[in-house]
């Protein structure tokens, strides 16, 4: 019984462990292909006319198109407040906020899926 445990807690490791090699492998793909430049930082407007905890990005691609896009993950940046973003040109909805890619979740994703795979192999060993 104990290999079976170990065997489910090495494939949830390894599962987040691909996650965070994954998202590590987006971030550098972005800031590596591609394009920069400036976003603006918009409100976005929530149900009956009340502000979200979200925001929208605005930034213009380099065929002259403006984008809006609700920006990624927390935290929220200020209002109107310019940032620097990278866009894939084949996916222009692909972004990347400078100083908000996520580094230490990708991370804490890799490293808690490590362990959990050693975890799952010394329960698989030693557990009786």
């Amino acid at each position: 019984m104990s290999v079976v445990i170990g065997a489910w807690f090495a494939f949830a490791g390894g599962v987040a462990a691909l996650a965070g090699l994954t998202a590590m492998h987006g971030t550098r793909r972005l800031r590596r292909t591609g394009v920069r430049t400036w976003a603006m930082v918009l409100p976005l407007p929530g149900p009956a006319g009340e502000v979200s905890d979200r925001a929208m990005l605005q930034y213009t691609l380099q065929d002259g198109r403006v984008l809006e896009r609700i920006c990624p993950g927390p935290p929220r940046p200020a209002d109107g407040q310019r940032v620097l973003v990278w866009y894939d040109p084949v996916d222009p909805q692909d972004v990347l906020i400078y100083g908000r890619n996520g580094r230490f979740a990708n991370r804490a994703f890799l490293t808690a899926g490590a362990l959990f795979i050693v975890l799952g192999i010394w329960i698989a060993a030693v557990g009786r």
